[in-house]
């Protein structure tokens, strides 16, 4: 059965007329739904699988290809899946696109079902890395531009969040202007243990190189003033 409608897939479609170079969603997800005692279990990763099939089928310049964490380890590093104690997280997406015939990647993660709000963001996402247009103020690009330090930014979220699209946004551009930002989308309710570790009571909540938590959806400007403090 599919997961978007006939009428929803008009509507992407449209959002994603505007596309102009290909873009790769790679999908980190288990070949098998079987569970294996000891290895982390998958709530949604069938789920991921068919929505962003149907998502890649809705434009020419989209294509899915999906990698086994659980084999598929060089390309998981390459991309620097992240992971924790019971190993790498998943589902998870990133992307690359075509810069002129070579595929560069971009920092850009969900982990977790798009789904819910995020799936707006999903799309936010597909149409800034094909077409270049951010929404970011000149002045946070400059000041981006002069951070040469590596940042990650975990925001956790729920898909019932009606903010937290605006705080994962944030991350996401802010890894498309500079390359050394990660911007992770972090879905609480499937990595409960990460969410655990960070107190995660409400969301969004944004954690800045393990050091500096922000709560709520913030201005840009704003989110950039955390993450100089998570520099210092």
């Amino acid at each position: 059965m599919a997961i978007l409608k006939d009428s929803d897939k008009k509507e992407i479609q449209k959002r994603l007329a505007s596309m102009e170079k290909p873009v790769k969603m790679v999908l980190f997800a288990p070949a098998s739904d079987i569970v294996v005692p000891g290895q982390r279990e998958c709530m949604y990763c069938k789920e991921t699988k068919e929505l962003l099939s149907e998502v890649a089928e809705l434009s020419s310049l989209l294509s899915l290809e999906v990698l086994d964490p659980q084999k598929s380890f060089a390309e998981a590093e390459k991309y620097g899946l992240k992971k924790d104690s019971a190993g790498y997280l998943h589902p998870a997406l990133t992307f690359e696109v075509d810069e002129g015939g070579q595929w560069k990647h971009y920092s850009i993660w969900f982990y977790g079902i798009p789904a819910g709000y995020e799936f707006a963001t999903l799309l936010d996402d597909l149409v800034m890395l094909s077409t270049g247009r951010h929404r970011l103020s000149a002045q946070v690009v400059e000041q981006l531009a002069n951070i040469s330090a590596r940042v990650t930014m975990d925001v956790f979220v729920t898909p019932t969040c009606p903010y937290c699209p605006k705080a994962v946004f944030a991350a996401h551009q802010f890894a498309y202007v500079n390359s050394n930002f990660v911007g992770n989308m972090i879905e609480a309710t499937e990595f409960d243990q990460l969410a655990s570790k960070w107190n995660v009571y409400g969301v969004p909540k944004t954690v800045i190189n393990e050091k500096v938590e922000l709560e709520g959806a913030a201005p840009e400007h704003m989110v950039l003033d955390y993450v100089k403090n998570a520099l210092l």
